[in-house]
């Protein structure tokens, strides 16, 4: 057998997912060696008619000088609302399509990151410098990756080495809130006895003193500490092994401490989570033949974190109410996937999902428990030669969970190409998403108690869209509409102490929108909006999603392209709080500039402006208290690529 190199190889893996000037998706149909799962799978799906958004490199790079996951996706994904809740590296609330906080779920290289104990999504420990792009599927897709996938799936997909010399690069950087940010990565490529071997390690530092999220009249009591600031330490490293032209084995690792500021209102004298994150994967992948491939994954999730909250008295003492309190997870599982092209051209998937899961929280007291789910999934995609426009799929999924509970789903798609420039898309199925370990277990006095007969939560889903891709007054134009509906049943709820199954059904309906213009060969234009409408037949309700959000951005790249600059506005209306408090009208611009040095493009500038006109907007409520999001913010960073 010829050795390959990494290079090409490479070059293969990434082949079914092109981006085009618009950085819509392109999809080649050569057949892949060694297929890489990151790659492979959310690009497949939009051939059948799934609707998918990719994050850019450059897109990502553009984001700002010391962007997070949080912003890029707040930047740059139509549809997803995004509001962190205190700045960078806080927890956030997310919708997309619609969906609550956990209907969404969040994928690091296929690796599930949603919190096991609360169901939240938590990226903040997820350095921007070491992502390659980020891959969005929107709809119910618990057919291929299970709970919490209601409204979507989000794939982080981490960098690969690219190059034989060694090659990197180095950030440093600095805000007007004591911001320092600093990263590097470097990454080669090598040759062994069994092919190549391609290594890259990454590091990143952020540490701020922070801005008051707080309006002073919202103040309480003694509060010595208004400010919430954050130190956050992130190690990763990944190493891939080809094996001749068919197979490769893949590696990654990732370690994360962040101590980070609690802010509270009322008596802080001092509340802080100090985590430890660590994420392991290892998947082999094979090519058997040109028409058959599978893969094996294993993963582990494992967090860790010491909680401290210390108030102020009135007497001028400290009341110590938690010291190191523990709270954390471990989350592993073994995948197995395998894709066979049938004769006549149809394709057959077939997988295998395994995952186990334990949770404890001394805070809340959620005592140390274990749960595990095991799910088998089919699906077939068929080649139809009488319709030869017509890319349709179906599949289903059946999981078992911990205590004897189960839920099957299916689910149908469908994409036809009504022309070189019109495609109509769609799809239908059903979704679940399982009780997190605070539902199930929670058993703090006083509060809510846990309820370990919970059945999980099921949806119908539906998505229609129509997509364009030609020409607008002779400039390069895309655009997209998509309507969505979603009933709930089973809905996991509190009821006065405990949580419950809700009775009835919960419907979420709206439309989302999203347009790219090219004015010309400098400017472009984008711009998106989603509209979410919440009927309920029970009383209960869908809080703190916006009713209405849209958003903006024009950009400017120099002809020669060693400089650039953008601006973007986004509008949110009204959103309603857990306690029926509305919130939310505001719009927010920031702009962004950046200028590299020399032509090589090896020294570049980068500026961000946050908040541009120093707006007060609140990004959610707690405790009948607003939580501002960050006000005007400048950020300057250096980068040096070698």
């Amino acid at each position: 057998m010829i050795r390959r190199s990494l290079i090409p190889l490479f070059g293969s893996l990434f082949s079914p997912l092109l981006l085009a000037d618009d950085n819509t998706l392109v999809l080649n149909q050569q057949i892949v060696s060694a297929p890489s799962v990151e790659s492979t799978t959310v690009a497949a799906m939009a051939k059948y008619g799934s609707k998918v958004e990719i994050v850019t490199r450059e897109q990502i790079e553009r984001a700002g000088p010391a962007a997070d996951v949080t912003r890029v996706m707040q930047m740059f994904i139509p549809g997803l609302y995004v509001a962190p809740k205190n700045g960078p590296f806080d927890y956030g609330t997310y919708s997309l399509l619609g969906g609550r906080n956990d209907d969404t779920l969040i994928l690091l290289d296929g690796v599930r990151l949603n919190n096991r104990l609360y169901g939240g999504l938590y990226l903040d420990t997820l350095p921007a410098n070491a992502i390659e792009r980020i891959e969005v599927l929107k709809g119910g897709q618990s057919l291929l990756f299970g709970t919490q996938a209601v409204s979507g799936v989000i794939n982080i997909v981490t960098r690969s080495p690219q190059t034989r010399e060694t090659s990197g690069e180095v950030n440093l950087g600095v805000d007007t809130f004591g911001g320092t940010t600093g990263d590097a990565r470097v990454e080669k490529i090598f040759t062994n006895g069994w092919g190549d071997l391609g290594l890259l390690a990454y590091v990143s530092r952020n540490a701020s003193e922070g801005y008051q999220p707080f309006r002073n009249s919202d103040y309480s009591g003694r509060v010595s500490d208004k400010k919430r600031s954050y130190e956050v330490t992130t190690l990763g490293t990944k190493a891939i092994q080809s094996f001749g032209d068919d197979s490769r084995l893949e590696l990654f690792y990732q370690y994360a401490d962040a101590n980070l500021d609690f802010a509270r209102p009322v008596n802080n004298y001092k509340t802080t989570n100090d985590r430890v994150q660590q994420i392991a994967t290892a998947t082999f992948e094979q090519a058997i033949n040109e028409r058959l491939s599978y893969f094996v994954k294993g993963h582990i999730n494992d967090w860790d974190t010491r909680y401290t909250r210390i108030d102020n008295t009135t007497n001028g003492g400290r009341n110590v109410r938690n010291h190191n309190d523990y709270w954390g997870f471990t989350d592993w599982g073994v995948q197995a996937e395998g894709k066979a092209e049938l004769p006549g051209g149809h394709v057959l998937v077939v997988g295998s999902d395994n995952q186990w899961f334990k949770g404890q929280d001394d805070v809340l007291v959620i005592d140390d428990n274990k749960a595990q789910a095991h799910a088998l999934y089919t699906q077939l995609r068929p080649q139809i030669d009488a319709l030869p426009n017509w890319h349709p799929s179906i599949g289903v999924r059946h999981e078992a969970m911990s205590g004897g509970d189960s839920a099957t789903v299916g689910m149908l798609t469908s994409l036809y190409d009504l022309n070189d420039h019109w495609a109509l898309r769609g799809q239908y199925g059903t979704a679940y998403k399982l009780p997190n370990a605070e539902q199930l277990f929670v058993n703090e006095p006083g509060d809510e108690i846990g309820n370990r007969n919970l059945k999980p939560e099921k949806s119908r889903n539906a998505e229609l869209g129509i997509d364009y891709k030609g020409l607008l007054a002779e400039r390069d134009f895309s655009a997209s509409v998509t309507l969505f509906k979603r009933k709930i049943t089973d809905l996991i709820t509190l009821d006065d102490v405990q949580w419950v199954n809700g009775q009835g059904q919960i419907q979420m309906r709206g439309f989302e929108a999203d347009a790219k213009l090219a004015l010309d060969d400098q400017w472009s234009l984008q711009a998106d909006m989603t509209r979410n409408l919440t009927e309920s037949r029970t009383g209960v309700t869908i809080n703190d999603i916006p009713s209405f959000f849209a958003r903006s951005r024009i950009g400017f790249e120099s002809e020669n392209r060693l400089w650039g600059a953008g601006t973007a506005i986004r509008y949110i209306r009204d959103i309603t709080s857990s306690k029926k408090v509305e919130y939310g009208h505001y719009s927010v611009v920031d702009a962004d500039a950046y200028r590299y040095l020399d032509n090589a493009h090896q020294h570049r500038l980068s500026l961000l402006v946050e908040n541009l006109f120093d707006r007060d907007y609140v990004t959610s409520r707690a405790s009948n208290v607003d939580n501002l999001g960050r006000p005007f913010t400048s950020q300057v960073r250096y980068t040096y690529r070698f």
